[in-house]
């Protein structure tokens, strides 16, 4: 069973065989480990910032002095990076059966953490439907590397970007239209604070009424405890990511208005992908 949320936070007892094995882990990955390129990227950024993410996307070995790029493959290929990677096709997915129940009418989506939002571009080549998309995060880098991707694929005319705060209702007011398809994909997990995130469902609800939305519950995973322990996140703090269970934030969502969840498993059983009506 996978700590939780409270016990991960508490440090190990000092002398513990636990507490050695994940302090000697840590020391090995911030000096030979960061040789791969991957695992050099997530202390430099954070494991939890969407550039390492954009990083496991890719899935391209990287790494100096021929071992680093053996201990990046190691990297890429654990279950969490697997998982990760598997949602990505699930989110396509989805948006594409949305599109379709859509037929002919323009969509207008709205990423709200989007990262590099590679899965969006994605859509844009697959889809000839009437889509205007808004990618929205708080992180400028991630945003930047976006409309590279935008302006290379020929989709500026599709894609508007602004940085911001996902949490921050302010944020949400500025955003016009109201978006049919609402994204909230890698979120929820680095919201530590239940009531901020309940909160947040509550504005959105509220605020864009969107008539979908999309997002992602990271509910178990058998390598919580390293990644709590060994990794850093993007502000240099112990990566302690909050599992929840997808009826938590189904419940929570229900409240904000939404109804109707479907949900899908990725293949490890670790992420929870669900899509929600609303309006």
């Amino acid at each position: 069973m996978s700590q939780t949320f409270e016990q991960l936070r508490k440090p190990l007892p000092p002398y513990s065989a636990k507490n050695l094995y994940y302090k000697l882990l840590a020391a090995f990955l911030r000096t030979l480990g960061r040789l791969s390129c991957g695992i050099d990227t997530g202390f430099t950024y954070g494991f939890d910032s969407g550039i390492i993410m954009n990083y496991i996307y890719d899935n391209k070995a990287q790494g100096r002095l021929g071992v680093g790029r053996v201990l990046d493959r190691m990297f890429l290929d654990q279950v969490t990076c697997r998982a990760f990677r598997s949602i990505k096709q699930i989110q396509i997915d989805m948006i594409d059966d949305y599109l379709r129940e859509r037929g002919e009418k323009p969509t207008f989506i709205v990423d709200l953490a989007s990262g590099k939002a590679d899965y969006i571009y994605e859509i844009l080549k697959s889809s000839d439907r009437k889509l205007k998309v808004l990618l929205c995060d708080i992180a400028e880098s991630s945003l930047r590397e976006s409309r590279k991707i935008a302006d290379e694929l020929g989709s500026g005319d599709k894609v508007r970007f602004r940085q911001g705060d996902a949490l921050d209702p302010e944020n949400l007011r500025r955003i016009e239209p109201r978006p049919d398809l609402l994204i909230e994909v890698g979120l929820y997990g680095i919201i530590h604070d239940d009531s901020l995130l309940r909160t947040h469902l509550l504005d959105v609800g509220k605020i864009l009424r969107p008539e979908a939305i999309l997002f992602n519950v990271q509910t178990q995973n058998p390598q919580i405890e390293l990644i709590a322990r060994a990794l850093q996140n993007q502000h240099g703090e112990r990566c302690v990511w909050h599992l929840r269970s997808a009826e938590q934030i189904i419940g929570w969502a229900r409240e904000a208005g939404f109804r109707d969840p479907e949900i899908v498993m990725d293949p490890y059983n670790i992420y929870a992908v669900v899509m929600m009506r609303g309006r």
